[in-house]
């Protein structure tokens, strides 16, 4: 790194980093929090079943429409909403936050309905065919109306039913492709709306467009005017719509588009301000958890590193500051568990600073110059980072493109933390680096934490059985647990029933869920949200008894019920669909096939082939993962009775995201090998060698995310217990299963290939 560049870094840095903290700390941009801290708006709409043109209605077409709104509302996954269905007919919708709670209702009831009409009363582009209507904008009122030339008048909606909807549109937004998106128009800087038509539509359009060149084309929305251009030019498979938006407005459009249509109009029953579901103490107590997770990541660093791990720290810092900042900008809702999430991300974010300083410190036992010790330590390391981070970033592309709802949420979060963090880690930490190096109390190199021990000898090939035989103990049980029930779905997946509760007085929502823990049985994966006096209690499917003595229960243990006031009940669905895990599921499964690929391509030493072998050996390793964690909560439910919920779906998927990075470090060190192996060294002693040669990175990678995890556990209290306990099993068999199983499959396969068994 010349000096030229050092300092067009260290700019680059200094604004960045204080772009990001005028973000993190104004008061103008708002942070977006979730129903569990803020609270926001429980709506309830009611699908109205007699405009259903398509037969009988069904539970089937209820969870279409459920899917619709979750589409328009949640397109990023980033809006943390509750909605679930009550069969028949209603939505429940908990959205948190909410401002614009007459806006934003609104625009769920419509039904956005785009339809293309060929318009003749407006005359054409020419001049040649009188007018008989007129465009008409109203500013006050934000539309655009018809008006009747010679009265002066706007068309009634009976007028328009006559001359206009009584024919069929000659194109409509059921042809488009879901990729509408709000851009800036480059020559009038307004926000318009891109679209895109399907095959058949571009077929359609470029017909229309052909045939009828120079007429007025109007686009209406559920019925709404929003623009009438004239067909200037011949267009097949794309177009733009124009109109009074702003870019919030465009953006929200276009997620309706993408989203579709209802198919039929929503009814708003009821609307009502929620209170926040977690008390302060929750909020408190994760705060601390947090403190105190980064600070034993920061010491850890610090005192293994020194010098080094404290120019890791500062772009541990930044690492954070950027990270709040984009959640800002994007913007994206954090609950409880989202900040747990990011509190973890910290820990991992040290990654590829380990990766880099432990290499730094192989150059510098081998006596290289400092400066030559840190370009060579950076170059070494960035292989490994690259790929394990490109798996982790191919595993978000998928889970965004092809999952919905709360899964993109996931991926784009993870997405954004991993681009972030390889910018601190590489770039900051780099230019830090390269420019306290000239100093002179910089070549100290008791500032770098070396030592003269040598790599510790774990001899991992010579146990091979012993460490799939290991495996196996820890994945078996696990199955049979399953087997027997183990894994218990909780509301989340199975729905159940709701009770509408109105108390004598308010009490929180943190009250009435620990009485309903406390009950025999007891009832731990409630939900509740509470509006004033009356309290929303999810909880497992109830028949009367229960019902009743639940009730009877929270009348004795919260307090007296309001006299006169009946207890509602009716059957919710969860609120995570059936085509959301399945979109999970296969969504981790091609994730799992482009690893397979790239990993093929980065690892193919020896041929394709030879690639193929690291690449599924790493899957294997990932899949081994993920059966010890589904069998642990299998055995924990049949103990403990934990529970399969969102946030446990979450846990798995980070742990399918981050489990080939330490598997990665050891391959890429077997990769560095192999071209000075020796004459009689077989490949079991290479990659043994290569396991002592990474052990010392490994544990340390996985330390500090343990260690972060392990303070969330203990202090942060119960609500992520499930959550941190999930990824705590994970990412520790993520440490095991690199070099005990990826390892030591990848040298049973290459044995039974050329070079035999050795001795």
């Amino acid at each position: 790194m010349t000096t030229q560049q050092r300092r067009g870094w260290l700019l680059t840095i200094l604004v960045m980093a204080a772009t990001a903290l005028f973000v993190v700390v104004s008061p103008h941009i708002r942070t977006y929090f979730g129903l569990d801290i803020q609270g926001g708006v429980r709506a309830v709409l009611r699908a109205k079943t007699e405009a259903y043109k398509g037969g009988k209605w069904t539970e089937e077409n209820l969870e279409g429409v459920r899917r619709i709104l979750e589409n328009r509302i949640n397109a990023d996954g980033v809006t943390e909403p509750q909605i679930l269905t009550k069969p028949p007919d209603q939505v429940v919708l908990e959205l948190p936050g909410i401002k614009e709670e007459k806006e934003l209702l609104e625009r769920l009831r419509s039904t956005a309905s785009l339809q293309f009409y060929l318009l003749p009363q407006l005359g054409n582009a020419e001049g040649t065919q009188p007018a008989a209507w007129r465009i008409r904008e109203d500013p006050q009122a934000g539309k655009v109306m018809l008006e009747d030339v010679q009265t002066g008048k706007p068309l009634t909606p009976q007028q328009l039913d006559e001359a206009v909807f009584s024919q069929e549109p000659v194109i409509t937004g059921a042809q488009l492709l879901p990729n509408s998106r709000a851009i800036i128009d480059p020559t009038t800087n307004s926000p318009i709306i891109a679209f895109e038509f399907n095959e058949e539509g571009s077929a359609r359009f470029e017909e229309v467009t052909r045939v009828h060149k120079g007429k007025r084309l109007a686009i209406f929305l559920d019925r709404q005017l929003l623009a009438a251009p004239a067909i200037k030019n011949v267009i097949s498979d794309k177009g733009i719509i124009e109109g009074k938006f702003t870019m919030e407005s465009a953006k929200a459009l276009s997620d309706q588009l993408n989203a579709g249509a209802l198919p039929v109009p929503m009814a708003l029953e009821e609307v009502r301000k929620v209170e926040a579901t977690l008390g302060r103490e929750a909020v408190h107590a994760m705060q601390i958890a947090g403190a105190v997770g980064l600070g034993l990541v920061l010491a850890f660093m610090l005192f293994k590193y020194r010098l080094p791990g404290l120019i890791a720290n500062l772009a541990l810092l930044l690492y954070a500051l950027f990270s709040l900042a984009v959640f800002k900008l994007w913007p994206i809702t954090l609950t409880l568990p989202g900040i747990a999430g990011f509190i973890l991300s910290v820990g991992m974010a040290v990654d590829a600073n380990i990766l880099i300083f432990e290499r730094l410190k192989e150059e510098l036992q081998r006596g290289r110059p400092l400066k030559f010790a840190l370009e060579t330590g950076f170059q070494r390391a960035f292989t490994a980072i690259l790929d394990s981070n490109v798996c982790t970033l191919l595993t978000c592309m998928v889970l965004y493109h092809f999952g919905t709802g709360p899964i993109r949420g996931f991926a784009l979060t993870l997405g954004l933390g991993v681009a972030i963090s390889m910018f601190t880690a590489i770039t900051v930490t780099r230019t830090l680096l390269f420019t306290l190096i000239g100093w002179r109390f910089a070549q100290d190199p008791s500032l770098y934490g070396l030592h003269a021990r040598p790599h510790p000898t774990l001899n991992a090939m010579g146990r091979k059985k012993l460490w799939l035989g290991l495996s196996m103990a820890l994945i078996v049980p696990g199955m049979v647990a399953w087997m027997f029930g183990g894994i218990k779905p909780g509301v989340d997946f199975q729905g159940g029933t709701e009770l509408q509760v109105s108390f004598a007085s308010r009490h929180s929502a943190g009250t009435i869920q620990q009485a309903l823990a406390g009950l025999d049985p007891p009832y731990r994966d409630s939900r509740v949200v509470v509006s004033d006096r009356v309290a929303f209690v999810t909880t497992k499917a109830l028949d009367e008894a229960q019902r009743e003595s639940v009730v009877s229960a929270l009348a004795k243990q919260v307090g007296p019920l309001e006299a006169g006031k009946s207890v509602g009940y009716s059957n919710v669905s969860g609120t995570i669909s059936k085509q959301l895990a399945r979109d999970a599921l296969l969504s981790v499964l091609l994730a799992s096939l482009l690893i397979v690929a790239y990993l093929t391509c980065r690892f193919a030493i020896g041929g394709f082939r030879e690639g193929v072998k690291y690449g599924l050996c790493a899957v294997a390793a990932l899949v081994h993962d993920v059966l010890v964690v589904w069998g642990a909560f299998a055995i924990l439910g049949l103990l403990f009775c934990w529970q399969v919920d969102n946030l446990f779906v979450t846990a798995m998927l980070t742990i399918i995201g981050f489990s080939v990075h330490d598997t990665i470090i050891v391959f890429d060190r077997i990769r560095e090998n192999l071209p000075n192996r020796g004459k009689r060294e077989t490949f079991a002693e290479l990659a043994g060698r290569s396991i002592d040669q990474t052990l010392t990175r490994s544990i340390n990678t996985s330390l500090t995310v343990v260690m972060t995890l392990l303070a969330l556990f203990i202090l942060g209290g119960s609500v992520i217990h499930q959550f941190t306990g999930a990824l705590l099993i994970g990412i520790v068999s993520g440490t095991y299963s690199s070099i005990f199983n990826a390892c030591v499959l990848l040298v049973l396969w290459k044995q039974r290939g050329k070079e035999g068994i050795p001795k």
